[in-house]
């Protein structure tokens, strides 16, 4: 089979869908999401971005970073994962803030749905 890439497969840049508000952040819309697919090569899952204080970080299994964020506001506060991180960088006491790209997915965890954000990239801020 032969594969054909085109330039923005090789940018290494990740496109955004926008910032979502505090309001967006709720089950339903994660929910519609997921059940929004299928997603594919030239139909990809909605990708966010926005800032975040970084409440907590800490290493799950051998390279994921499991977070606790809180919105840029205050007001909101979300879990996160970041898969296969690198662990010269992350996790860092000493960054506060980051910039991160995301999905926005349930998290289903004994019995309990909570939205979770699937992070794409994470660059301190």
């Amino acid at each position: 089979m032969r594969r054909q890439l085109c330039e923005d497969d090789l940018t290494g840049r990740l496109l955004s869908d926008g910032q979502l508000s505090v309001e967006e952040f709720h089950l339903e819309l994660a929910r519609a999401l997921r059940n929004a697919g299928p997603w594919g090569q030239h139909f990809p899952e909605p990708m966010f971005h926005g800032v975040f204080q970084l409440v907590q970080q800490r290493i799950v299994g051998e390279r994921h970073l499991k977070l606790v964020l809180r919105s840029e506001c205050g007001s909101l506060t979300l879990d996160g994962i970041a898969f296969n991180i690198d662990r010269e960088i992350w996790p860092n006491p000493t960054v506060r803030w980051a910039e991160l790209a995301y999905k926005l997915d349930v998290n289903e965890y004994r019995g309990q749905e909570s939205v979770q954000l699937m992070v794409a990239h994470i660059a301190p801020r």
